[in-house]
């Protein structure tokens, strides 16, 4: 018999499966069953040490993903909540606009309406700031001849002033009060 290697692979290649043997199948079969009869490793020692490696890895990586996914996944829900929320916001006003859009509407005419005698209002307020403009240049021409007219007394007055005072003031020294 040969050496066999892990899993009871023998040097002329019979492996476990006794299909996948490059041999004779039943070269390779009467090979396992002998090795199994003396005490050598069986298919199903193999395989089970196997499967303990294979879960030991798994376990190793799926420890190492927990600590990516776990908080991953918390920020997803959390952000999924969130946006729940606004899109729930959004729909909620917008159902709220759309309520009040026949009372826009409504008020919307009105205003057009109205618009026309504000327009209306506001060509009389211009003709009465025309007029207003008009009264207030005729006031400031007879403000003017006013002035005129006040500088005149002004001056008159004070021709009087000096044509009184001069003889007042020499009867005043003869009067005893």
């Amino acid at each position: 018999m040969t050496e066999s290697n892990k899993c009871g692979e023998s040097a002329e290649g019979c492996s476990g499966d006794p299909q996948s043997c490059t041999r004779d199948p039943d070269e390779c079969r009467a090979e396992m069953n002998s090795k199994q009869q003396t005490g050598g490793e069986s298919m199903e020692d193999c395989l089970g040490r196997s499967l303990e490696t294979l879960s030991s890895a798994f376990t190793a990586s799926a420890k190492r993903w927990e600590m990516i996914v776990y908080p991953s996944l918390f920020a997803f829900i959390l952000l999924a909540a969130y946006g729940f929320y606004l899109i729930f916001s959004l729909t909620n006003d917008v159902s709220k606009v759309a309520d009040y859009m026949e009372s826009i509407a409504a008020n919307m005419n009105d205003v057009s309406v109205n618009m026309s005698a504000v327009s209306h209002n506001m060509v009389v307020m211009t003709q009465t700031v025309d007029s207003q403009s008009s009264a207030m240049n005729e006031m400031t021409l007879h403000m003017r001849h006013m002035s005129a007219s006040m500088g005149q007394m002004r001056h008159d007055l004070s021709i009087m002033n000096n044509s009184v005072s001069r003889p007042m003031q020499f009867m005043n020294t003869f009067m005893p009060w």
